[in-house]
Formats: structure tokens, sequence, C-alpha cells
């Protein structure tokens, strides 16, 4: 890995079909669409509290303790088996948003992709935030081989240095993340790619992911999850135009 943080690269979001698109105007997770549908839900529900459009978001708690003590807040979602998965949202960063640094593990889950059953993992991928000395947050990735965690690594290029910082909070920010299965076992092209607000801050097209036979693909995923680190204060996340697809958009 490079020790020079490189220039990201700022793309623009390709344009087509859409499988799964929730604005949460419903006032509920009752949206299916193309054998698409919310699973469990883990202190996060629908709200009107703060919303990018509309008058809904999708509301993520996390309830503040002391120092030592974790929070959870995580919603699922299910899809059909796909080695591709393409996911965008936009994200709201608390005003009280800090990271803090525990004596033990102070990694939060973001964005997890894999095959279910979670507990068991054929196909595993995760990015976390870990924190980054200043109360925001670094971008870090994790994920399973033959049902076997591998090193966390961080983006190349330390494109992921200070993912969220104080500058986000109380802002929106535009995710969108792209999945791929690595084609065989020993092939070394699984992708990881995630955006913030249209810059890429993670860029790994060469992995070796593979799930296992018959376990190398991804039908589940599940937004935001658990905080090691946990918060001070009870901390609100919302996220609003949720959209899936098993290609570019």
């Amino acid at each position: 890995m490079s020790c020079t943080k490189e220039s990201p690269k700022i793309v623009e979001e390709p344009s087509g079909n859409i499988l799964f698109f929730d604005d949460f105007e419903k006032g509920d997770l009752s949206q299916t669409e193309n054998n698409i549908s919310y699973g469990s839900s883990t202190y996060s529900s629908v709200s009107n509290e703060v919303k990018k459009d509309g008058e809904y978001s999708l509301r993520f708690y996390y309830k503040g303790g002391p120092s030592g003590e974790d929070a959870f807040s995580e919603q699922r979602i299910s899809y059909s088996n796909t080695g591709e998965l393409w996911i965008k949202y936009e994200l709201y960063i608390p005003v009280n948003y800090t990271h803090r640094k525990e004596n033990s593990a102070s990694n939060n889950k973001f964005l997890a992709v894999y095959k279910n059953d979670y507990r068991y993992p054929g196909f595993h991928v995760n990015w976390s935030l870990s924190p980054n000395n200043t109360g925001g947050s670094n971008l870090t990735l994790h994920r399973y081989r033959n049902g076997t965690e591998q090193s966390t690594i961080s983006p190349s290029g330390e494109l992921g240095t200070d993912f969220i910082t104080k500058n986000d909070q109380g802002k929106w920010i535009h995710i969108m993340a792209r999945i791929k299965a690595p084609s065989s076992e020993k092939a070394t092209d699984g992708v990881m790619q995630l955006w913030k607000n249209d810059v890429l801050v993670c860029d790994e097209t060469a992995l070796n992911m593979y799930g296992g036979i018959n376990e190398n693909f991804m039908n589940e995923m599940y937004l935001m999850g658990w905080s090691n680190s946990g918060y001070l204060e009870d901390t609100v996340f919302y996220i609003d135009n949720l959209s899936l697809n098993y290609s570019a958009f």
C-alpha cells in the first residue's frame, strides 16, 4: 500500500434501470421490488425527524453510554443471489458525531454485504470505520476468504483517510458502493469500491475474497451496524433515497 495520499478520483454516476428504490415516503419498511425487501430492524425505524427529501427517512439510533460500552443499530435487506451489487443512498451525519477511541476494539460497522447466514460466512465483506484520533473516522475493509476472516486493510493510496470529519457533521453525504465477488477461488479480481459525494474513497479491484464452493455470491446486506466504540451521547444517523442494483446505476 502506498504511503502517499493520492488525489481522489471524481466520477459521474452511471445511469440505468434501478431494481429497488425507497424514499421511505410510505412511512414504513413495506417497500419490495424485484425480490428485494427489508429484513430485521435493530433500533432502526422510519422517521419524520430529519429527511433529505420528502417527509420521511430511515432512522438509526445509537444509545449513548460511558467508555467501554458498545452501541447497536442496524437494518438488514435481502435480495436474490448475485455476484455483484451496487448500492447508493444519502446518509445524514449527526451534529454530535464523535468517534471515540477505546482501549479495546473501536471499529464501527458501516456497510456489510454477504451470503446469508451471516454467522457462518461464505462470501462476506464489509466496510467499517476506525477512529482518526480527532473525533472523525477512517474507512477500513474487512473480508473473508473460504469462510476465514482476512486481515483488515485500509483503502490503497490512503483514499479512506478522514472519511468522516467535523465538516460532515449536520450534513447529508452521498454514498455509492460496488461489491463484486471474485471469478474463482484463485482469482484476485474481487471488487470493493466506495464513493463519498461522488469522490472515490475506496478503489480495490484485485481482492482475493472467494466465498467458497457454492458460497461465492451475496444475497443479504445491512446498513450501519455494531459500534464497538459506542458513543458518549445518543447519536442518530438517517438514510434516505436508498437504491440497489445488480449492475452500474
